[in-house]
């Protein structure tokens, strides 16, 4: 019951609203039951179209890509103690992270409904956060801009303790929307803050089982914009996938959190026969159609994967 409970577990969306690429979304829905995003009660996400309907569609653990409020009281609790060491330690953070020794351009901003009241209010007035415009953002949302690594602190603290309260793994974009979280664990959060704010790179082993998937997947020649949204719960529900996520989630805990991506690579080469067989054998499980959507490229194996 233990595994089954972790194979369920539904991934965190860090640290957005908007999923910016289908393609992210599905190789992600292949590794993960489900997606959940950070969503301000009174805002409506302003999807696409071809993403909303992800709202719509039932999986294992209910839609594809579901909502959680930031505002939890395990959300709100984490944000009081980060709180308190704000002002434990202010001097030196305002020396840090007040506007003055922000980027000459706003870089880093945060929806004002995922602050709880009293941080917004202490950041505000210590110039640590300001009203803001990102001109890149999804969404007609209200901003306040602070120094991207004390950005990255309160996004992390509120994923954190979201993901830890709700059960979820935590996944972010790729390419240029990508973010790593700031710490794993929320009482490094602010040591990160006040001695090494050039830390920004944490990967979380859920990201680590979700880029070793997306690889396998990309690797394998799979048709993924073939795939209809429609089609992918009966894709989870197939018992060689669920084998090829256990895989998954098996080669994530031994591969080392290396910076070099041809190390990480070599790492999972190690794994390689058994995950390319277990995905192979999805196949078996699924309408004949599908697999032959999916599947009619898949040619390459565990040695073009190392």
């Amino acid at each position: 019951m233990r595994e089954m409970n972790d194979r369920l577990r539904s991934a965190l969306y860090y640290p957005y609203i908007h999923i910016r690429s289908e393609s992210w979304l599905k190789a992600t829905l292949l590794c993960v039951p489900s997606v959940t995003r950070i969503v301000p009660a009174d805002y409506t996400p302003e999807d696409e179209p071809i993403i909303e309907a992800y709202t719509n569609i039932a999986g294992q653990n209910g839609p594809l890509l579901q909502s959680t409020p930031p505002d939890m009281p395990a959300a709100s609790e984490s944000q009081r103690r980060l709180l308190l060491k704000l002002r434990e330690h202010a001097s030196a953070i305002d020396k840090k992270y007040d506007r003055k020794h922000a980027p000459a351009v706003d870089e880093y901003w945060i929806h004002t409904a995922k602050f709880t009241g009293a941080l917004l209010d202490y950041l505000n007035d210590h110039r640590l956060a300001w009203p803001s415009v990102d001109s890149h953002a999804f969404g007609h949302r209200n901003w306040y801009a602070l120094h991207p690594t004390l950005g990255k602190a309160v996004m992390t603290t509120l994923g954190l303790s979201i993901a830890r309260d709700q059960q979820y793994d935590i996944v972010t974009a790729d390419g240029e929307y990508h973010e790593a979280l700031l710490a794993t664990q929320e009482d490094s959060i602010f040591e990160v803050l006040l001695h090494d704010p050039t830390n920004d790179v944490t990967t979380t082993r859920a990201q680590t089982r979700h880029e070793l998937g997306q690889l396998v997947i990309t690797l394998s020649g799979l048709k993924l914009d073939a795939l209809l949204p429609g089609r992918i719960p009966e894709l989870q529900a197939s018992p060689n996938f669920h084998s090829f996520q256990r895989l998954l989630r098996s080669a994530a805990s031994t591969i080392d959190d290396a910076d070099d991506p041809r190390e990480h690579r070599r790492q999972l080469g190690q794994e390689a026969d058994q995950i390319i067989t277990a995905w192979r054998d999805t196949r078996q499980d699924i309408d004949k159609d599908l697999a032959e959507v999916l599947f009619e490229g898949v040619a390459l194996g565990a040695e073009a994967l190392k």
